[in-house]
């Protein structure tokens, strides 16, 4: 975790909970619960935005030192305001807690302002400022864990406390594992004061806080028993709405009439206008209420079908995914049996791939449906999920048999476009409770996800087949190639050796006839050793070529290796009449190679440029930099490359020369790519030709670490 994430995290839980106490307060004034646990939530965001503060390298250091101490003046707070909201949520109303608590948050609170308590804020770990405690600090530690376990004790005991009702239990228990969860993760901030190398662990501080007071206020809509249907609430409304004028002006009239003379039907009138405006918002409240209570299992699968559906796009297997849904669907809503057609493309048909539940149909059956099936057309046709009402409507008998046949009361289809990709078939709910529109909102929602998912994952297998396709494709080139190689190999290295093999074995025929001589003895020792020679240094290049040396990395300066190598060919260069030019324009920059393999590269370049002029000419040695690459370029006015061999001067064993092997440039190229580097050639014949030669520069760090890596 870096700095400016911690700052992010930091800041955003300073805000979230800046925003939830406003949302608190705002939500019940009067309530005591609310006001504590505001004032709670309202430390813990102050709190943390000192924090917040001390994260900028930039602030002086005493306003460092005074930031820091004004965040754990605010710190000492939150322990013996959530004590307050626990004992206040527990009974009701404030109980009185034990003076030691006050004393020790009042005693925390002065002290944490004090250089006794934090005397310094060095950097630790990536923050620029971080609190040295003092003598004092232990001090605030201890009343922060003993306020904290108070306060849990009294929340776990009421967990267990039948008096309190299931509400109140249910209530206690989410706000211990909640606050629990954010203690764990602020007690990490308190490790790197005493130097323990660990990051403080608050990326979901906030969330569990929210969490938590959302667990709490959501839960108090079940105070109130909401025992009625929509219509027993409405019935019960109106008849209130109607029933109280008529009442009132039925039983009261004389009394009315007494205070209002012959207006008095104004008054129950008026009271009838009053109800009558109130009657909807106080229907809809009540329903609101009754159906939070009544439909609560409903809206929790609803939810979990929300949360399959957005996280469904991850999955890229077709069968897992297939499984998922079907699992995830019979689980939470608890039906009978949930089972998952989808499009066949190879046997043009509908199957069935994946059923869960305790009445699942059969994989191995290999159930199938048509794509003219009625069942399937009708699905096309209405576009929406259908249910067994629908479909019992349906003028073909098949369709209702074939949900018969399924066990199944409801169907959903899922498009892409206009494309049935597949259908969720779904028996009754074990429950006996029939779907709502809420669930056919849930289902279709769920549907469309599912299709783009499924799809995904079908193009995701398909593109895995033609990447596995093109794989064997390439592997079968790969060895053809090496197949071809291997021939190259074997003829080049046939003709190479055949020559001196011949002479050799040429005067070994006539060595028995003319051993007495000694001028052939001479002539045959010495074109033997000749050859053998050869042989030895053919053997030689394949080897270098084969199984390069390792690089020997050291500082070198390219500059020096090219006065060595020009020297040892000036005599050459004056013999062939040769004019060498030289512009080096590094200035002198190191390079991280190989002196001797490099010399060698230098070496081959050179001579190749001196064979192509072997009546004189032009040689032109340069180096520039741009500060990242160094790079040599070697300019000659030979003879030139044809452009169909400058497509394979790089080939091992291609070459144009009456004598060598054609491995020269092969293993030039392979020592400057070891090295990190590119070379390149272009030429026109009769123009010469120009080699040029990138080379990384020496880092303290990154080019030798890449060029490391580049000889692994």
């Amino acid at each position: 975790m870096t700095l400016d994430v911690f700052r992010f995290i930091t800041l955003t839980s300073s805000i979230s909970f800046l925003v939830l106490a406003v949302f608190i307060y705002l939500k019940d004034r009067v309530s005591k619960p609310n006001q504590t646990f505001g004032t709670f939530v309202t430390f813990c965001a102050l709190w943390s935005l000192g924090f917040f503060l001390t994260m900028f390298q930039s602030i002086p250091y005493d306003v460092a030192i005074w930031f820091s101490r004004s965040s754990h003046f605010f710190g000492s707070f939150p322990a013996i305001c959530f004590l307050r909201f626990v004992t206040t949520f527990l009974d009701g109303k404030p109980q009185k807690i034990h003076p030691i608590h006050y004393l020790l948050a009042g005693a925390s609170a002065v002290s944490s302002l004090t250089p006794w308590f934090i005397i310094g804020v060095p950097p630790k770990l990536f923050f620029p400022y971080y609190p040295e405690p003092g003598p004092l600090y232990p001090f605030l530690l201890s009343t922060y864990f003993y306020t904290f376990a108070t306060a849990f004790v009294l929340l776990y005991q009421a967990c267990g406390n039948e008096s309190f009702g299931n509400l109140k239990r249910m209530q206690s228990l989410w706000t211990l594992i909640g606050v629990f969860l954010a203690w764990l993760s602020v007690a990490t901030l308190f490790l790197p004061i005493y130097h323990v190398a660990v990051v403080p662990q608050l990326t979901f501080f906030p969330l569990i806080a929210i969490a938590t007071v959302y667990a709490i206020l959501r839960y108090r809509f079940l105070d109130i028993r909401v025992i009625v249907t929509r219509a027993g609430l409405l019935l019960g409304v109106y008849l209130v709405v109607l029933g109280v004028p008529f009442i009132v002006g039925w039983q009261g009239q004389s009394w009315l009439e007494s205070a209002a003379g012959s207006r008095w039907w104004l008054i129950p009138l008026g009271l009838l206008t009053v109800l009558a405006t109130a009657g909807p918002f106080t229907y809809a409240y009540l329903r609101r209420q009754a159906e939070e209570r009544l439909l609560k299992e409903q809206k929790q699968y609803q939810r979990t079908l929300q949360h399959a559906a957005r996280g469904m796009t991850q999955v890229r297997d077709a069968a897992k995914l297939a499984h998922l849904i079907t699992r995830v669907v019979s689980g939470s809503v608890r039906v009978a049996h949930a089972s998952l057609f989808l499009w066949d493309k190879t046997n043009h048909c509908y199957v069935l791939r994946a059923s869960h539940g305790p009445n699942r149909l059969a994989l191995q059956s290999r159930y199938t449906l048509e794509l003219t099936h009625p069942f399937i057309q009708s699905l096309q046709q209405h576009r929406r999920v259908l249910t067994e009402d629908d479909l019992a409507q349906h003028p073909d008998s098949s369709v209702r048999q074939e949900m018969v046949n399924l066990g199944s009361v409801l169907a959903v289809p899922g498009f892409i476009q206009d494309r049935l990709i597949g259908c969720l078939v779904l028996g009754p709910k074990l429950s006996g409770a029939g779907y709502s529109s809420d669930d056919l909102h849930a289902f279709d929602t769920l549907a469309h996800e599912a299709a783009i998912a499924i799809e995904n994952a079908l193009s995701y297998e398909e593109l895995l087949k033609v990447n596995e396709q093109l794989k064997a494709a390439s592997d079968r080139l790969l060895i053809q190639e090496r197949l071809a190689a291997v021939g190259q190999f074997a003829t080049g290295m046939a003709h190479e050796i055949k020559n001196p093999l011949s002479a050799i074995k040429t005067f070994a025929q006539y060595l028995p006839e003319k051993y007495a001589d000694p001028k052939f003895r001479e002539k045959f020792f010495r074109i033997v050793q000749s050859e053998i020679d050869r042989i030895n240094s053919i053997v030689k290049d394949l080897s270098d070529f084969a199984k390069p040396a390792p690089l020997q990395l050291q500082p070198v300066r390219l500059d020096e290796l090219l006065g060595d190598t020009l020297s040892l060919l000036s005599d050459q260069c004056l013999k062939q009449k040769v004019e060498v030019a030289t512009a080096f324009g590094h200035n002198g920059l190191m390079l991280q190679a190989d002196p001797q393999q490099i010399k060698q590269v230098l070496l081959n370049l050179l001579l190749n440029s001196l064979e192509a002029m072997p009546d004189g000419g032009r040689l032109e040695v340069a180096t520039r930099t741009n500060h990242r690459d160094l790079t040599l370029q070697v300019t000659d006015t030979g003879c030139g490359i044809d452009p169909e061999q400058q497509r394979h001067v790089w080939d091992p064993f291609f070459t144009t020369k009456e004598r060598g092997m054609g491995l020269g440039l092969a293993i030039v190229k392979g020592v400057v790519e070891r090295h990190g580097g590119q070379i390149t050639i272009s030429s026109k014949p009769g123009q010469g030709a120009v080699v040029e030669i990138q080379l990384p520069l020496a880092t303290p760090s990154s080019e030798s670490a890449k060029i490391q890596q580049t000889i692994q």
